[in-house]
């Protein structure tokens, strides 16, 4: 019996010396299968792993494709306008061409920036690249504005501009009919950056309106920005599109400028690209 076992040890180990070191290591070796690892994992944690699915291309979100977003994140489709094209607010229809206009080459002597700084402890001012940088410091709707000469009475004053920084309650726009350039009082014609617009008499908002269709939001998008006075009646527009036109007897003439008002501590920072003022005669 001893014989027979010393036998068969023999050959079976001159059989192993015939296959590969390597062959010999992973022969035992189970694949595991993606069905087989989903069970080890559902073993091992006691979850169901569900498959990986990737849409077809038509379902998949286009990321290049602009949306407005609510607060509970979900996206929302933006209101169509109806008001573009109107040439009864168009102001070089009415006025023709602007009778100043500023594009920050050099600071801007009307606005009394020809230095190209203001730097204090509202608001940062610096003219560069042929655009007022703007950098507010202080926030909850704090206003800034910055007012030029001439007083006019029916006129226009057009803003473009691009944000830099921005969050849903901060505000900028135009600020027209001001007595004079302590106040801060007039006509505030604003946009929100969540894309609201609106007319406020000093701090009474008369009206406001949805801008989203016609607001570009993005950062460094370009916007224009239109405040109109003819006789008692008000009219705010955002590249192009007329989106408020509203009666009030208040204020018949004054200054006209920009402002911002940010309701966070650093969310808003944009630039001004050109501001224009239209009119027939100034007051003075």
């Amino acid at each position: 019996m001893r014989i027979l076992f010393l036998m068969i040890f023999v050959s079976v180990f001159a059989i192993g010396h015939l296959i590969s070191p390597d062959d010999f290591r992973y022969q035992n070796i189970e694949l595991i299968t993606t069905e087989s690892a989903a069970e080890i994992e559902t073993a091992e944690t006691g979850e169901e792993s569900g498959p990986v699915i990737t849409p077809p291309a038509s379902f998949q979100e286009d990321e290049s494709a602009s949306r407005n977003v609510t607060d509970s994140g979900q996206a929302t489709e933006a209101p169509k306008s109806t008001n573009s094209g109107q040439t009864g607010t168009d102001p070089e229809i009415l006025f023709g061409t602007p009778k100043t206009e500023d594009t920050f080459e050099r600071g801007s002597s009307g606005f009394g920036l020809s230095a190209g700084l203001n730097d204090d402890e509202n608001i940062r001012i610096i003219a560069l690249n042929n655009r007022l940088s703007l950098e507010p410091k202080k926030d909850n709707g704090w206003i800034n504005w910055r007012l030029r000469p001439p007083v006019i009475n029916d006129g226009a004053a057009e803003m473009e501009f691009s944000i830099i920084t921005c969050a849903r309650g901060d505000r900028t726009g135009i600020l027209m009919h001001s007595p004079d350039y302590s106040s801060g009082q007039g006509y505030y014609f604003s946009l929100s950056c969540e894309g609201t617009v609106s007319i406020m008499k000093d701090s009474t908002v008369l009206s406001t309106a949805d801008a989203r269709s016609s607001f570009k939001n993005s950062s460094g998008d370009a916007n224009v920005i239109t405040a109109l006075i003819l006789g008692n009646q008000l009219t705010i527009k955002l590249n192009g599109d007329s989106l408020i036109t509203i009666q009030d007897d208040t204020y018949s003439e004054g200054f006209s400028g920009f402002f911002t008002s940010p309701q966070g501590q650093n969310t808003l920072t944009m630039d001004v690209i050109s501001f224009k003022e239209y009119y027939n005669e100034s007051v003075q």
